[in-house]
């Protein structure tokens, strides 16, 4: 594929966009302004949905006010997890000295592909993390896999090397950053912005 500023019988997608007026061609650069646009928003939808998950659960936490009692209980839920962790990779690193630069940047790593952090929301310790319900996670699937599904259009559209609809989709992008993410500047915001950035096409 070569750039190209083809108007008139220009084909995208599938057989049945095909471009036969000016008008439709114009209607079709709107349409691919308006997707991008839609991905910014959804891409925010999803952060603040998340958000909001987080903290009805912290209100759930303050609220439940834990007494003395509990307080010990999850001090010993937090030492048996650092154990559990600490457990599962310290025989692979019996060959090496302690507190030395390899076994140090090789115990995250044991752990990582050990997959405890699978089965972490089945030990029920609300000490670590406050995991979302099942329909609250699978909302939030159904909305990944929306945004997941957009970007790969976006991606395609761009792949017809038409100046014309990458145009669109760089303004889309552009005017849905301004809209939809004007939010404070924190830490938390920032990362997730970084992150968000290197998804494809979002």
């Amino acid at each position: 594929m070569l750039w190209n500023w083809y108007t008139i019988d220009s084909c995208f997608i599938a057989r049945s966009w095909h471009v036969n007026t000016r008008g439709q061609f114009a209607g079709s650069c709107i349409g691919v302004f308006l997707l991008v646009l839609s991905a910014q928003w959804l891409h925010r939808v999803a952060r603040e949905y998340d958000a909001a998950i987080a903290r009805r659960k912290t209100l759930h936490l303050q609220k439940s006010e834990p007494s003395d009692s509990s307080i010990d209980n999850v001090e010993k839920e937090a030492s048996i997890t650092r154990s559990e962790v600490g457990s599962n990779d310290s025989q692979a690193l019996m060959f090496f000295p302690e507190n030395t630069a390899f076994s140090n940047l090789l115990q995250p790593i044991l752990y990582t592909l050990s997959h405890n952090w699978f089965w972490d929301f089945r030990k029920g310790s609300s000490f670590s993390a406050a995991y979302p319900s099942f329909v609250e996670h699978l909302i939030r699937s159904l909305i990944f896999t929306i945004q997941w599904g957009q970007s790969y259009i976006i991606m395609l559209l761009f792949m017809y090397y038409n100046g014309y609809i990458i145009i669109s989709c760089i303004l889309g992008a552009l005017f849905g950053r301004i809209i939809f993410n004007y939010e404070p500047i924190t830490c938390t915001t920032r990362s997730d912005s970084e992150n968000n950035d290197k998804k494809c096409c979002m």
